[in-house]
């Protein structure tokens, strides 16, 4: 039995009709709603991982993939060893992404949890719109994303992204800077290169006489980087300067 077939759900059905068949399957075999069964357990955990996977535009894609060679191994009688690759598991990494997991957490706990994660659904389902270019749809559900999460620098990231491509400048560039910010906060801090090219591109996109003017500025790259505590004593320093120059002018008669 596929994914697809578990979640009884066609294989070209979208997001929300996914979501609605996961939550009814999962109130079906929920492990808490039967005394932690053995056999409750395991097939909640079928149903997450089947909805981890179908639920990942990308991941979805290749399992789809994979799908159609199993079919195509089926009808040439050849090894599925021979064709198929083993798909790396990331789920660890995306259940736990803005969040601080108890030391003793366990995939198993975490699989549970999903059930309750309004966030980790919420990713997904802007994700998928992000894939699919709504990003009208997709900025409102990442802006809900960064209210719940501030601090979670993906979640920025794909908000400014998805100003960009609605050609909101200004509300991209904000999102930008704030991901940036909460990268230079970390311990280490984050230079987050990527997101800075993204800016970069940005700024040449908003303003191209402006992005000539710094680029000519700063030959070869964007600004360079300086953390805001450096900025700090730099503007501090220019501000205590500029006082000892008006000071030394009057002294002067000038």
């Amino acid at each position: 039995m596929n994914h697809y077939e578990l979640l009884n759900i066609q294989t070209d059905c979208d997001f929300a009709t996914l979501k609605r068949a996961y939550y009814a399957k999962a109130k079906q075999c929920h492990p808490d709603l039967f005394s932690n069964s053995p056999e409750k357990t395991e097939a909640f955990r079928r149903l997450v991982e089947a909805f981890n996977i179908l639920s990942d535009p990308e991941r979805r894609a290749k399992y789809d993939e994979s799908l159609r060679l199993r079919a195509r191994v089926r009808s040439s009688n050849l090894s599925p060893e021979s064709i198929l690759d083993t798909d790396a598991d990331d789920t660890l990494e995306e259940l736990i992404v803005g969040n601080s997991p108890p030391e003793d957490a366990t995939l198993m706990t975490l699989f549970r949890d999903l059930e309750r994660t309004v966030v980790f659904i919420t990713w997904r389902e802007a994700r998928t719109y992000y894939a699919e270019r709504r990003f009208r749809i997709a900025s409102r559900l990442f802006l809900k994303l960064v209210v719940l999460a501030p601090d979670n620098i993906l979640y920025r990231v794909y908000l400014a992204r998805s100003f960009f491509a609605l050609k909101e400048y200004s509300k991209a560039r904000y999102h930008y800077k704030a991901a940036l910010n909460i990268g230079e906060r970390r311990s280490p801090p984050q230079n987050l290169m990527t997101v800075r090219e993204e800016l970069d591109r940005l700024r040449k996109k908003e303003n191209p006489l402006l992005h000539r003017i710094r680029k000519a500025l700063f030959p070869g790259n964007a600004a360079p980087y300086v953390p805001s505590d450096e900025q700090m004593i730099r503007e501090a320093s220019r501000a205590m300067q500029n006082i000892l120059d008006s000071q030394e002018r009057k002294r002067l008669g000038r």
